[in-house]
């Protein structure tokens, strides 16, 4: 799995943070960042709760 985020679309709502503080947080600027952009297979429920629950749909997660 790998996972991006689109920094210009962020709203910086922290959901993601908040979710997977392993994968996300967010930096001085408000702005998530993806801390491990390939995490394993034991964050990936997680990690997709974390995509659904952003409201800027700027979390993306792909397979392989």
């Amino acid at each position: 799995m790998r996972v991006t985020i689109d920094a210009d679309k962020c709203i910086g709502s922290g959901s993601c943070e908040m979710l997977t503080p392993e994968v996300f947080y967010l930096n001085n600027d408000g702005v998530a960042e993806v801390v491990i952009d390939s995490p394993g297979p034991e964050l990936e429920v997680m990690v997709k709760m974390a995509v659904d629950a952003c409201p800027a749909k700027c979390i993306r997660m792909e397979e392989g």
